[in-house]
């Protein structure tokens, strides 16, 4: 019997290959592309997530370690809070009394000045104390701190250009005061020493004789009654 060699095998189908056109396959390329830079993305994006969550549990951890909780802190650390908070109270206590001394002493310059100057409230009215904190600081540690203070008043020009020098350079400022305290209790001792040496006055003048109408003799008894010879 023949075999038929012209018939296919059955199971076998000879099917036309399938052709892409150029703009498919560009198309097919940009969608492979496209599918591993967004996995690319989701894995890099994991990876950071991951590495963020374990830096924050170890920063977690090491600041438990750092700082136990309220029932555990230790005896030093009590300790070292307390001392920081008395260290500031007493800074502020001690800061508070030498503002007081300031302003007691700088009262009490104005008060002793008021005694030698009747206008001193007149002169002074427009000056505060606390808008030139520098300067009355400073003149709160003058002896004749009220007198200078007067005088001050008296030339604003000088006061305002003393007040910058007392902010910009306190001790410069401080000399350019004494220096004025010092003229002014110069002054005012001169003045002292010029009232208390009073200066005589001039003898009065001999009362002239009379002229007789005799022939100028005098008797013993007229010369007595001459105010010259009187003892």
């Amino acid at each position: 019997m023949e075999e038929n060699q012209g018939t296919p095998v059955s199971g076998e189908v000879n099917e036309p290959q399938k052709t892409f056109t150029q703009d498919e396959v560009n198309k097919l390329i940009g969608r492979e592309k496209a599918k591993a830079a967004e996995h690319a993305t989701r894995a890099t994006e994991e990876r950071l997530s991951a590495r963020q969550a374990e830096s924050a549990n170890a920063g977690m951890q090491q600041e438990s370690r750092m700082t136990p909780p309220p029932n555990q802190v230790s005896a030093d650390q009590i300790t070292q809070q307390v001392m920081q908070q008395l260290q500031k109270d007493f800074q502020e206590k001690q800061l508070k009394s030498q503002m007081e001394q300031v302003a007691n002493n700088y009262l009490s310059k104005v008060a002793d000045a008021k005694k030698n100057y009747q206008d001193f409230d007149d002169i002074t009215k427009d000056f505060d104390p606390t808008a030139f904190p520098q300067l009355t600081f400073l003149l709160s540690g003058i002896e004749n701190g009220g007198d200078v203070l007067y005088d001050l008043s008296k030339n604003p020009g000088k006061l305002a250009n003393i007040d910058l020098l007392a902010q910009r350079s306190p001790r410069m400022a401080q000399s350019q005061l004494q220096s004025l305290s010092k003229s002014i209790s110069d002054n005012k001792q001169a003045q002292s020493e010029a009232q208390g040496q009073q200066i005589p006055d001039p003898l009065d003048r001999l009362s002239p004789t009379r002229v007789l109408s005799n022939n100028g003799k005098m008797s013993i008894s007229e010369m007595r009654k001459q105010p010259w010879l009187r003892g």
